[in-house]
């Protein structure tokens, strides 16, 4: 710990996280005190074990007055690198030095990474004698600290977390000079028309990995696509943040955008910070955006909101890119075609 003025304990001697739903765990080698907890399956609620062994005497580090009863809890915190979110366990004391606690995480996305650290804190202001030099006084202060854990969620099963899919399809006669459409599914599906020409296809199957003509051409194709696209991808999102708050208005608006698809979830984290005008984490952002969807007139105001957004240089690139990662899946007819000429 950094120096402060009062006396603090280690607490990294007997701190481990375990996930006894876990099929294997692995030691992240280039990360200190990492580890990856693989599971078979979607990721959704995933049981935890926190414990905690406190050291010998940790007690000397309170003011003997306090330490009958001790105003002091320990705390493992939790914090996502991959969405910035933020989570406080309140560890139960169960006898004979050890602390405890069964607790669920819902991560995010394949591999979300998340950093964890028992903490000793205070829980109330000192109220004892005016002699207490060396000793933390103040609600919030922090007695005791681990070292950080990094904790890795993964599956092993060959998952998708794309936004959308992208796949080239034949469309129907009546429909041939329509370059794309919108097929809603869990994740949602953009059809490309299968019948454009050669040379557009190559144009909106490339991945610009610097500026040049070609990547130009595509960026144009890509903003008016995207301006329509996008719009309704984040429209779906806050369509069904409306739907469960109309179903439950006493949920929480952290209760509401767990209840929502994945893909969906994702579309509104890359716009809530735009949206909401605010430079805090996308997660919490997209808490945010719940909450103030619970007014009626919110959704039009933050549709409207999106065409600016979206043209933004900057904004538009990164849109362009992940529509670009997403042009890796093939019609089955394609498919076939590239079987029998290799036959």
């Amino acid at each position: 710990m950094h120096f402060v003025p009062w006396r603090t304990i280690d607490l990294d001697g007997a701190f481990r996280i375990t996930a006894p739903d876990s099929i294997s765990e692995e030691v992240i080698q280039e990360v200190s005190n990492g580890i990856i907890f693989k599971f078979n399956g979607k990721l959704e609620k995933t049981k935890l074990e926190i414990l905690l062994t406190a050291p010998y005497e940790w007690e000397e580090t309170i003011h003997p007055s306090e330490r009958e009863n001790p105003p002091v809890k320990f705390i493992c915190r939790f914090i996502s690198r991959s969405t910035g979110r933020r989570e406080i366990i309140d560890l139960e004391d169960g006898g004979g030095g050890f602390f405890f606690s069964e607790s669920s995480y819902i991560p995010f996305m394949n591999g979300e990474e998340v950093r964890a650290e028992a903490l000793l804190v205070r829980t109330e202001k000192f109220a004892g004698p005016k002699s207490r030099s060396g000793y933390a006084t103040e609600m919030g202060q922090i007695i005791g600290r681990s070292l950080i854990h990094t904790i890795r969620f993964a599956t092993t099963e060959a998952t998708n977390d794309s936004i959308f899919n992208i796949r080239w399809q034949s469309f129907p006669p009546e429909s041939r000079n329509q370059l794309w459409r919108l097929v809603p599914s869990e994740p949602p599906v953009i059809e490309m028309n299968a019948e454009v020409t050669a040379s557009l296809k190559k144009l909106l199957m490339s991945k610009a990995l610097r500026k040049d003509i070609d990547s130009l051409q595509r960026d144009v194709i890509f903003t008016s696509i995207c301006s329509t696209v996008w719009t309704m991808l984040v429209a779906t999102g806050m369509n069904s943040i409306q739907s469960i708050q109309n179903a439950n208005n006493e949920l929480s608006s952290e209760q509401i955008i767990e209840q929502i698809p994945p893909s969906q979830l994702q579309t509104l984290a890359l716009f809530s910070t735009s949206l909401m005008e605010t430079n805090i984490p996308a997660h919490e952002a997209v808490i945010t955006l719940a909450n103030e969807l619970r007014s009626p007139e919110s959704f039009q105001k933050f549709i409207l909101k999106m065409s600016s957004i979206i043209q933004k240089e900057t904004k538009i690139m990164e849109l362009a890119e992940i529509m670009a990662r997403n042009c890796r899946f093939e019609s089955e007819n394609i498919k076939q075609l590239k079987k029998e000429e290799i036959a």
